[in-house]
């Protein structure tokens, strides 16, 4: 009895520990990356774009915020526009939909808080990871 006892243990330890190495692993994938770039987005973006079934709460702004579930449908591709995204996020391409720049130049703001170039990348690439995740 106590040798089919100590298999059992030893089963239950590998597939433990199995489970255990495949869920580890997980912080460096896309999934990962979007997970933090929601929180990102709950922070900084909800209040005007809204999120999952919350609606914007900022009412006054000039034109209404993209539904940014609608990213690939709206421009009629295929594929993803990461670079342009990530170029709306920072600042750097002016959006017409936004008019006067009602968004916040992320880019600068980060910047102002001391953040350096690598960790300013990061945290858009989280945000990107994120929109591409929420595509319809």
């Amino acid at each position: 009895m106590f040798p089919k006892l100590l298999l059992g243990a030893a089963i239950l330890c590998s597939i433990l520990l199995f489970i255990d190495c495949n869920t580890v692993s997980q912080e460096g994938t896309r999934h990962a990356q979007a997970m933090r770039g929601k929180e990102i987005f709950a922070e900084q973006c909800m209040s005007c774009h809204g999120m999952d079934d919350l609606p914007a709460t900022k009412t006054d702004l000039e034109e209404k915020a993209p539904d940014l579930t609608q990213i690939i449908k709206r421009r009629k591709k295929s594929e993803f526009p990461v670079a342009e995204i990530a170029r709306i996020i920072d600042g750097r391409l002016i959006v017409k939909g936004h008019g006067p720049r009602e968004m916040p130049v992320w880019g600068e703001v980060y910047d102002s808080l001391g953040m350096d170039k690598e960790s300013i990348r990061g945290r858009k690439g989280e945000l990107v990871a994120y929109l591409m995740s929420i595509q319809e």
